[in-house]
């Protein structure tokens, strides 16, 4: 039987009410992370973990403070009885969940500033920078940044470290191995400006549910 998997889209962009209750909702680790960070990061952190808190209880029957997080290989958050993943980047946020197999979802915004020629040519395997370098410059930033997205998932349903993972050859493939084992990674619909990608361990296709979370009936 095909496996599920269901991605939600949280826009940090919420009524004060509404942040305030999902702020309710974190433990005392993260709202330290919250308080010490930039007021426009504080209120995509606080609609991010807040989601993932709600949408993560929602799976479980719990209430959204009752999760409980423990901190797995290389930091990623873990918790019994379904695996989650969770992307923030410039506003926007995914969560991922799914009952069983480990999970990886990125959400990488697209930064046509930088000199994505010149950093895929550094760190990305030689058919991949050639990919990046070999496309219209106004089209580069969005094709290294969709390779980005998809190592990253492949590297965060691991558990590992992005940096060695930027190696990862991921361009047309729909498994890729790393060192504990095959991976199958694919694309995600994704705001304008983004780009985003979904992985799960093992060779087996899933079935992905998109949704948007609004931030509306936050209590499960």
């Amino acid at each position: 039987m095909m496996d599920d998997v269901d991605v939600w889209l949280v826009d940090s962009v919420l009524p004060q009410e509404v942040l305030d209750e999902l702020h309710g909702y974190l433990d005392e680790g993260e709202r330290e992370r919250a308080a010490g960070s930039h007021p426009a990061r504080r209120r995509e952190f606080i609609a991010a973990h807040g989601a993932a808190r709600v949408l993560t209880g929602r799976a479980l029957g719990i209430a959204p403070g009752a999760v409980r997080w423990r901190i797995g290989r290389h930091g990623k958050p873990e918790v019994d009885g379904v695996r989650v993943s969770l992307s923030r980047s410039e506003g926007m946020a995914m969560v991922a969940c799914t009952p069983r197999r480990a999970i990886g979802v990125d959400l990488q915004w697209i930064d046509g500033g930088l000199d994505v020629a010149r950093a895929a040519a550094r760190y990305y395997p030689g058919d991949e920078a050639r990919h990046v370098a070999e496309c219209p410059p106004p089209h580069r930033p969005a094709r290294f940044t969709g390779l980005l997205a998809r190592k990253e998932a492949c590297v965060k349903a691991a558990g590992g470290r992005l940096f060695p993972g930027l190696r990862l050859p991921v361009r047309d493939r729909g498994v890729v191995h790393q060192a504990d084992g095959p991976y199958r990674v694919r694309d995600l619909p994704a705001p304008t400006g983004y780009a985003a990608a979904v992985a799960l361990a093992g060779e087996d296709d899933y079935l992905v549910r998109e949704h948007h979370w609004p931030g509306q009936g936050v209590a499960p």
